[in-house]
Order: structure tokens, then sequence, then C-alpha cells
């Protein structure tokens, strides 16, 4: 049953572009990665072990029954109205999926965690 989280190179390398997409839009202030601390760190220690590095992308991508699924977390300026913030990376990453791929609608699920008040972004 590879198709139910399939996770390839290619996915990964889309991953890794939808990350600096996200980032492009204005009143993102971060980027945050879906998947929980401790595993992220497991997947990459082993990764490096094996010599293989695990993906490196915040944005998550994957295939499940047959649809591509995309999830970002992003940290938004206070200045910024956040449903309009998430809205526009929405549209963004399917604009990119749209240029890359001629599949099916893809599911894409974006999370506000966090409104950064001014002067606190890096």
């Amino acid at each position: 049953m590879r198709d139910l989280t399939e996770m390839d190179d290619d996915l990964g390398a889309l991953a890794s572009s939808l990350d600096d997409v996200v980032q492009a839009v204005p009143g993102v202030v971060g980027l945050t990665a879906v998947e929980p601390t401790l595993l992220r760190a497991a997947r990459e220690g082993v990764g490096a072990l094996l010599g293989s590095p695990d993906q490196q992308a915040r944005v998550s991508v994957k295939r499940v029954h047959g649809v591509l699924t995309v999830h970002t977390n992003i940290s938004v300026a206070a200045e910024a109205a956040s449903p309009a913030v998430a809205q526009a990376v929405h549209r963004a990453i399917a604009e990119r999926l749209s240029s890359s791929t001629g599949e099916s609608v893809p599911s894409i699920t974006v999370r506000v965690i966090d409104v950064v008040p001014s002067g606190s972004q890096d």
C-alpha cells in the first residue's frame, strides 16, 4: 500500500520549493514544521547515520489515497490579518502546484500557529 502515505524524492523537492513559496507571502514571518519536533529530530538523526538525510522542508507534502496533501504551519505578523494571510498562502501553494503537477485538486491545509507582535520578527 505505497499509495497510503507515499513520500519520495519528487515530493521532498516539492516540499522544499513550497517552503520558499510560503515564506515569500507578505505577512508570513515564520514557518514551523508540521510534524512534532521529537519525530523530526529522530528522522533526521537516523537519516544522518544512514547517509541519507531526511526531508528538511517545513511544509509537509504527501500523497494519501492518490491525493496530494499539503500541510503548513505559519506565523503571521500582528499587523497583518491572519485569515487574509492564510488565504494568500493557500492561494500561493495552489498556484505553485497547478504549475508543477497536472494532477487532481490537492488538499491544502494552512494553520496559523502564532501571531508575532511588531518588533519581535527576526
